[in-house]
């Protein structure tokens, strides 16, 4: 990892500097007519500054960006490549000097029609991404984007993180303000960071780790744990110097005991580690914590005065505690009314502690309370830091009071209009309404950032066509620090009626069954190049059968996790019928999405046959379920697992945009007015291709947004 590899992935910009050479004209044509097959070109001035560069510099500089480009498109360039023997073989003098004043031409149009840098580029009525020629000061925000990034990073993310914060020059002599990283997770990362490379000093950390929980952090990322505390940690062993910045840091926490005892395994572990005995003079009140939490002399804790508190049905004191947390409070709001908290009072308070709610709290409460209204026979959620996995609660909700419920939407859409109307102002903005369907992000803890990703709970419609072929594709190879081998993978699909009653399941094996047409690809081993697995269903023959829903299973039997391949992902393309004679090539199906479910079993999607659209799931199971029971037993199966998927209800992108748009911009009923489209459909090139056709007088500077550009909209709009 380095500033190409980083500065490139993130912003498809390269730093280079002028010399004093020739680059001939064959070479830089071809290169280029080769970036184009994959779908990019130079900016016009990164252009200029490699005229001036020498053939073999120029070469081998060019085989290290194709080589960044073949990780971030995951395909072979040698099988996408117009010429993929090249240097060797090159375009004519005659073709490269026609290439060439074609693309100049096309840059000199859209520059005089567009003074802004593009991120697009319209070549013979194709859309090429554009590589820019960068800068230092540039490079320097985009470390600064991963510092104050607003959810947490991803393994690959982190990794750039650790490369600011320990090999960047031009961050030596930087030292982040208390608050400037929002991401407690990101914070313990940066400070590992330090810590590991003895450049850090307990004042400076002490801005980012304010809490006990935040010190257990860092002393996992630091063992090269898992920050997000969802899994246990070994802990390694610890030098003097970093043992005694960790117990000066407890030292410094205001009242941690609460934390200690709420990851109290895995903070007496740590203290073993940390031989906090040999620091009893120096750091008392940190010693003396961890004894009392090996004694388990547990304290009253905060969500013990908060049951207290309810216990009592003190409203004040209710209102009292919980406003000491707001993040905690608004989590509390339904349960505060339903306890007989005066709705006036709950909304009166939480108007005091609005602005330290974060975006993504308050819209999960306009989701939640949009479904009120309601009698609720079960509730389905993602527990916080473990979003694969999704718990049903079989316990029912009686409906809210209808003026309690707009009460409370009301105040919390107030909060964020007002939040988001301190930001820059949007323009004319056109929003799809079928994002109703997609879900919000909620954070970035995917294994791979070279693939497509789209949050759970979204619904996507399909494609025109009989037969859908749901796939999996994947990559044996080294994940993590593990060469993984003969993955044994298993897909079916499970068949249930409109009530989720079972009615089939398809099997591994290559079938044709009697009452519906399918058809499944059978056993596939080893695929350390790459290999898709697939299984065809005819839906109208499907839906005679009576199946409403078909849920996709995908099993892994070896021990490694689906999020431990190298490469996995599942997607979907309609066909002429089960196993057709048409060509399929998984890397050019667009309806394709990162799979990173971290189990074994997993539900990728579930197919709606009625309404022709499917589900997004990515939900790992911890255990193989039965698809159906013997009558009479409640168990949760497949079955009582979907059927929540499908009627859990999510923050959506259409709510989170048209606030920002009543915020600060311009609502517009047609895509050819708009400078800011967010559509639904997952290619952007064909949305901004009707738009331009749509536009009517001088041509507008136009970003589309679709579902799959997650890190950008949590950047921008969350």
């Amino acid at each position: 990892m380095d500033l190409f590899s980083i500065y490139f992935s993130r912003n498809l910009k390269v730093i280079i500097a002028e010399r004093e050479g020739k680059l001939p004209v064959r070479i830089l044509a071809t290169a280029l007519r080769n970036l184009e097959s994959l779908g990019y070109t130079f900016s016009t001035k990164l252009i200029d500054v490699l005229r001036t560069w020498e053939r073999n510099r120029f070469i081998s500089w060019f085989e290290r960006l194709m080589d960044e480009l073949r990780q971030i498109k995951g395909i072979n360039l040698k099988e996408t490549l117009l010429y993929p023997r090249f240097p060797k073989k090159k375009m004519s003098i005659q073709e490269s000097q026609f290439y060439l004043n074609t693309l100049m031409n096309s840059w000199r149009q859209q520059l005089l029609e567009k003074k802004q840098e593009q991120r697009i580029l319209l070549l013979n009525k194709l859309r090429l991404r554009v590589i820019h020629l960068g800068s230092e000061a540039d490079f320097y925000q985009v470390g600064m984007d991963l510092l104050t990034a607003k959810s947490s990073l991803t393994p690959v993310a982190r990794e750039q993180l650790i490369w600011f914060a320990t090999k960047y020059e031009g961050w030596s002599a930087f030292e982040p303000e208390a608050g400037q990283i929002p991401v407690r997770e990101n914070a313990a990362v940066y400070c590992a960071a330090l810590l590991k490379a003895g450049r850090a000093s307990v004042k400076q950390l002490q801005r980012h780790l304010r809490t006990a929980t935040d010190i257990l952090r860092l002393a996992v990322a630091c063992s090269e744990g898992d920050v997000s505390l969802k899994e246990n940690t070994r802990f390694r062993s610890f030098t003097r110097s970093e043992r005694r910045i960790i117990l000066a840091l407890l030292e410094g926490a205001s009242d941690p005991l609460q934390d200690l005892f709420r990851y109290k395994g895995r903070w007496q572990r740590l203290a073993e580690r940390l031989h906090p005995g040999e620091y009893r003079h120096r750091y008392p009140g940190a010693v003396a914590a961890l004894d009392q939490l090996r004694r388990g002399e547990r304290p009253l804790t905060f969500h013990g005065r908060v049951e207290r508190a309810f216990e009592q049905k003190d409203n004040q004191l209710i209102l009292e505690t919980l406003a000491e947390r707001p993040g905690e409070m608004v989590g509390q709001l339904d349960r505060m009314i339903r306890s007989g908290v005066p709705v006036q009072q709950v909304i009166g308070k939480m108007e005091t502690v609005g602005e330290e709610v974060s975006t993504r709290a308050l819209l999960r409460v306009l989701a939640h309370f949009g479904t009120r209204m309601q009698f609720q026979v079960r509730r389905s959620f993602f527990r916080k830091g473990n979003m694969a996995n999704l718990y049903v609660s079989t316990q029912p909700l009686q409906p809210l009071n209808v003026e309690d419920v707009h009460a409370v939407t009301s105040t919390v859409e107030h909060t964020l209009l007002k939040r988001f109307a301190l930001l820059p102002p949007l323009g004319n903005v056109y929003i799809d309404e079928r994002l109703q369907e997609f879900s919000v992000p909620w954070g970035k803890r995917r294994a791979s950032e070279s693939l497509r990703a789209l949050s759970r709970a979204s619904w996507i419609s399909l494609p025109t066509g009989d037969t859908v072929r749901f796939f999996l594709w994947w990559r044996e190879g080294l994940g993590g620090d593990e060469r993984i081998e003969s993955v044994d993978t298993d897909l079916s699909g499970v068949l249930y009626d409109e009530d989720w009653r079972y009615m089939d399941q398809t099997s591994r094996t290559p079938l044709q069954s009697n009452e519906y047409i399918a058809a499944n690809s059978g056993f596939i081993v080893s695929a350390p190049d790459g290999v898709a697995k697939y299984m065809d269903l005819h839906l109208p023959s499907v839906s005679r059968l009576g199946a409403r829903y078909i849920v996709i299973m995908v099993n892994a039997f070896k021990d490694n996790a689906i999020q431990d391949l190298p490469e996995c992902y599942a997607g979907w393309i309609m066909r002429q019928g089960p196993q057709s004679d048409e060509m399929f090539e998984p890397s050019t199906v667009q309806e394709r999405i990162d799979l990173t479910a971290t189990s074994r079993s997993c539900i990728p999607a579930i197919i709606d046959v009625q309404e022709r659209r499917i589900l997004w799931c990515d939900l790992g199971l911890k255990r193989q379920p039965k698809a159906h029971h013997p009558v009479g037993d409640n168990k949760a199966d497949v079955a009582l697992i979907a059927r929540a998927m499908t009627e859990l209800k999510r923050p959506d992108l259409y709510t989170l945009f048209m606030l920002h748009a009543k915020a600060r911009g311009t609502l517009v009923e047609t895509l050819g007015m708009a400078n800011l489209v967010f559509t639904a459909e997952l290619e952007s090139n064909r949305v901004a291709e009707v738009a331009e056709y749509l536009t009517e007088g001088p041509p507008v500077e136009r970003t589309v947004i679709t579902p799959l550009e997650q890190e950008y909209i949590m950047k921008q709009f969350l």
